[in-house]
């Protein structure tokens, strides 16, 4: 995968490279080995495996849920050691899953059969990733979505009547949601996309964070939000082979 160019707000310094990590997963690809993976070697904790089951009357959804999960959990161990197979998460408030003080700081999106991982290990992260398709949405939402995603990071113009510009611009909004930790109904309401009529004047600690598009490969759309990020940002993807997967953890 290329790279992606990232643009941050105000006088926001950059991260190092190393300090991110983000990894795209295809578990349509990779769900066998992350299976057999788990089969050798379990990380899933115990809540993963309850909240597994209780998708049970769901098995697309549970497959995808729990490929995710384990994908991450690798992506975890890559990153912090060995301590990650089997360790809790803590859930913050606003439902953000973190692994607690002193570790490294991830998110986690998954669309259709693809997953979006990211891991940083000097601030909170927000990432998202959405397929293009065709949006059931009035003009007037459009708009604000459009609006509220311009007044809190710069980037390129965005069309609202682009209904790819549009997930473009919700993208970036749930990963700044998702690295506030407020969740997307707060942000919303805040920015006056839903409840409101416009951007509330108080909520401007947002803008420092810096965001950026992801070049993810067709026909997915990504974003990334941390306090600082590098200005160029790789995107590994996740391995298919046993082999790929050793070198991957080493």
């Amino acid at each position: 995968m290329s790279t992606a160019a990232a643009t941050a707000r105000g006088e926001a310094s950059r991260a190092s490279l190393q300090d991110l990590d983000v990894v795209f997963v295809d578990l349509d690809q990779s769900r066998a080995l992350i299976e057999r993976e788990e089969a050798c070697t379990p990380r899933l904790s115990a809540s993963d495996q309850l909240r597994a089951d209780r998708l049970s009357d769901d098995p697309a959804r549970q497959t995808l849920w729990r490929g995710a999960r384990i994908a991450t959990r690798i992506v975890l161990e890559r990153t912090a050691g060995l301590e990650m197979r089997g360790a809790e998460f803590v859930i913050a408030s606003g439902g953000r899953p973190t692994l607690g003080e002193g570790w490294p700081h991830f998110n986690v999106s998954h669309t259709a059969s693809v997953a979006l991982i990211a891991v940083c290990r000097s601030s909170p992260v927000g990432i998202d990733i959405e397929c293009r398709r065709t949006l059931s949405m009035s003009p007037d939402r459009r708009r604000r979505i459009v609006a509220a995603a311009a007044g809190l990071a710069d980037g390129n113009a965005i069309d609202p009547e682009s209904d790819v510009d549009v997930l473009r611009a919700w993208v970036r909004l749930e990963a700044i949601a998702k690295a506030r930790g407020s969740g997307i109904g707060a942000l919303l309401t805040e920015e006056g996309v839903i409840g409101g009529a416009a951007r509330l004047a108080q909520n401007f600690e947002q803008c420092s964070l810096a965001t950026a598009a992801l070049d993810v490969e067709a026909p997915y759309i990504a974003a990334i939000a941390a306090d600082t990020l590098p200005v160029e940002i790789s995107i590994r993807r996740f391995p298919v082979s046993a082999e790929a997967l050793r070198d991957f953890l080493h």
